[in-house]
């Protein structure tokens, strides 16, 4: 038999919540000669039990019912799912403040908020101590080109009817170059050669020609 303190300790307990589960039936004292309560080796077990339960997200009444009767199998999946939720959003909450220390890339971060609320990205992205370049820059690299499927589409659309895959004369070069639906501001060359399709392009636009290859 235990005393309500010795059974406190060996439950991590306070008095005032043994007298409560007391009160609900979950456990009962037997009154000594001396006035004390007296619990038995069952209700030890049977707080142990209880706290298990607990540990798996069930609140009390949940946790009596599971004592009382059967397993609800319906309430066990529902809280699971609750728990998967809620673990799911711990996680990501863990990873934006990981990214924000420098310990994992802001990049899937940076990407949400450029789909939600661009402005906001960008003026919070200032306020970090970026100059607008480098925001610009940011915002740009944070889009996932996989998702924009007309953007490969487009590309293709230049080159289609043509011998080659790239423009292989002045004639083609223009071409592909009216294919394009908006004017170009600035253009990037890559490729080898001598850049003869770099000054080409640098005579019928607008904007400067940045040339990268061999």
């Amino acid at each position: 038999m235990y005393r309500i303190s010795e059974l406190a300790l060996k439950v991590g307990l306070s008095r005032s919540t043994l007298l409560y589960y007391e009160k609900l039936g979950l456990i009962s004292s037997k009154r000594q000669a001396n006035g004390y309560r007296a619990y038995s080796e069952h209700d030890l077990q049977q707080l142990k039990l209880l706290q298990q339960l607990q540990a798996g997200g069930l609140t009390l009444k949940e946790c009596q019912a599971c004592l009382d009767t059967r397993i609800d199998r319906s309430l066990l999946v529902e809280r699971l799912q609750a728990l998967e939720q809620e673990i799911a959003e711990k996680q990501r909450s863990r990873d934006l403040l990981a990214a924000m220390l420098g310990k994992a890339s802001m990049r899937d971060w940076h990407q949400a908020l450029e789909n939600q609320a661009p402005g906001a990205h960008l003026a919070w992205l200032l306020k970090q101590g970026f100059n607008e370049k480098q925001a610009l820059r940011l915002k740009w690299l944070s889009r996932d080109m996989n998702e924009h499927d007309h953007y490969m589409a487009d590309f293709e659309r230049i080159f289609d009817g043509l011998d080659r895959l790239g423009p292989g004369s002045i004639e083609d070069t223009l071409e592909a170059l009216g294919a394009l639906p908006i004017v170009p501001q600035s253009l990037l060359d890559i490729g080898c050669g001598r850049g003869l399709s770099t000054l080409l392009l640098a005579t019928h636009t607008q904007g400067p020609g940045y040339r990268s290859g061999q």
